[in-house]
């Protein structure tokens, strides 16, 4: 057996070609599948999902705060209070974002804008100079965000 009798077969396929070429492909797409995905007009972000047990505790807080209102056990301010002070935990635990003194312009600033639209509604409430009549609206937008971020 001699090396004429060898070159027969260790000679390169054009499959090996081919094959090299799927897969130059595969990882070349891969690499810029976020700029195809940008180029194509897909914008919707993927958020984290929350997990259910974090909904249903927010929404039964914020259930609790509405009770004590309709019972007259608080007034409307300090349900309104306690209502930012759900949401802003809410916002720790869905985001991760440190956010027991977060306002509503940093929570704008730093891009949660339904959080920040609520707290600027709970303002009202809040730090109005009559006492306010109607916390229902807020109630309503507090379960909004919370069932919307899921």
């Amino acid at each position: 057996m001699g090396p004429a009798e060898l070159v027969g077969p260790l000679q390169i396929s054009v499959w090996w070609y081919v094959a090299a070429s799927v897969v130059l492909l595969a990882a070349l797409l891969n690499l810029f599948a976020p700029l195809v995905r940008a180029a194509a007009g897909s914008s919707d972000r993927s958020r984290p999902r929350i997990p259910i047990p974090v909904r249903s505790t927010y929404m039964s807080r914020i259930a609790d705060v509405e009770s004590k209102l309709a019972a007259g056990e608080a007034d409307v301010r300090d349900s309104a209070r306690e209502l930012a002070k759900v949401l802003r935990e809410f916002a720790g635990d869905a985001w991760g974002v440190k956010a027991e003194h977060l306002t509503y312009r940093d929570a704008a600033v730093a891009g949660l804008d339904d959080l920040a639209e609520s707290l600027s509604s709970l303002y009202a409430a809040e730090f109005a100079e009559d006492d306010a009549s109607d916390l229902g609206p807020q109630i309503a937008g507090a379960r909004k965000l919370v069932a919307r971020w899921s």
